[in-house]
């Protein structure tokens, strides 16, 4: 029965993914940097989806994470995480860093260099490039989270500690407030990300609160399922927290005011996560041959779609058309073709087997 309720939560976690495609299609790429600027507005759209993607991703995490060690105990889980996660970081990331040099050198062909003007902040990203995750932090991250998680719940069952899974989960979220305000970065608006082997700790200790946050929400009586279903009834009143708090983020961003700029960055995290969460329970908790597809693509989607981006990025350089227009061929071929590569190279092979394991008969 609770695998029926929780399908809002597996196409929570595709939308995460597929956001992706959106996020990293705004950002701009050597050698054609110069037409693509964070300008006219996509700015804050990295800003809108950075904000609340990754915390979101990481509480639904932790959510299967804990419903794995319930139904199959720690072992199992670290089993499960290894071959799910571990084994195709270890197989992806040389893959995906051939793929990204690859991609990049046959876009670079239809780029018009003479029109490249490089600003210093490019140039300096160019020339302090290292070897790192890339956008395959969050696996990393994952792995990590994996082991720490499994030493707490080996040590909270070798004590037999009792605790209060809803004060716990309030202070989870302040918490998150914590480590963001220690973040290294000076970033208002949007929380940061670590591509590094050895991540800051208020980084790590960031992302792992939204975990620990999914795995003790699993705890509540229902798997937290009265509690959602509570607050839907209700969720019209929470829309206004996001934007509100959103405004609020940009307007201090100008001022500077970084205390109060990672306050209203931790309002709108959990606001927005909160809003949205409740629209998919509302909307799309249901069974669909369609959003099952998707949501099983996602995985394989999100690992390969940066080279595709880059490379179509390449490609329309030189098309005389509004930035904005690209932006959205770009979104539309990448989705395109990573749907193609994944239905006919992945799905039915051992790598879709890898990445989402072994089709349920019936």
């Amino acid at each position: 029965m609770i695998f029926q309720r929780l399908n809002y939560l597996d196409s929570l976690r595709a939308f995460a993914m597929y956001l992706g495609i959106v996020l990293h299609s705004t950002i701009p790429f050597l050698p054609w940097y110069g037409d693509y600027e964070e300008k006219d507005g996509y700015g804050i759209l990295v800003l809108l989806i950075h904000g609340f993607r990754m915390p979101l991703f990481m509480i639904i995490s932790g959510f299967f994470a804990e419903m794995i060690i319930n139904k199959r105990g720690v072992i199992n889980f670290i089993d499960n995480r290894l071959r799910r996660i571990g084994l195709p970081y270890l197989v992806f990331v040389p893959i995906i860093t051939i793929l990204f040099i690859s991609t990049f050198w046959i876009g670079s062909i239809f780029v018009d260099w003479d029109s490249i003007n490089l600003t210093r902040e490019a140039k300096e990203s160019k020339d302090n490039e290292e070897f790192n995750h890339g956008h395959l932090w969050f696996m990393y991250f994952l792995l990590i989270f994996t082991f720490i998680y499994s030493i707490i719940i080996y040590f909270l069952n070798a004590i037999n500690i009792k605790i209060k899974t809803i004060y716990c989960l309030i202070a989870m979220i302040f918490m998150s407030l914590f480590f963001l305000i220690f973040q290294p970065e000076e970033v208002i608006s949007r929380p940061a990300t670590d591509l590094n082997f050895f991540p800051h700790w208020s980084i790590l200790g960031y992302y792992f609160t939204f975990f620990l946050f999914g795995a003790l929400f699993f705890k509540l009586e229902n798997n937290g399922h009265s509690f959602i279903e509570k607050l839907s009834k209700k969720q019209k009143l929470f829309y206004v927290v996001p934007f509100a708090s959103f405004i609020i983020c940009l307007i201090i961003s100008e001022s500077n005011i970084l205390l109060i700029g990672e306050l209203f960055n931790f309002i709108y995290t959990w606001s927005s996560i909160l809003v949205i969460v409740l629209i998919f329970y509302k909307f799309i908790n249901k069974s669909s041959s369609k959003i099952r597809y998707l949501s099983n693509a996602s995985y394989y989607i999100y690992i390969v779609h940066i080279p595709f981006i880059i490379l179509f990025q390449g490609i329309l350089s030189r098309l005389e058309v509004h930035n904005f227009i690209k932006f959205i061929i770009i979104i539309f071929l990448t989705t395109i073709f990573s749907i193609i590569t994944y239905h006919y190279l992945v799905r039915n092979t051992f790598v879709g087997i890898l990445l989402n394991g072994k089709k349920l008969k019936g």
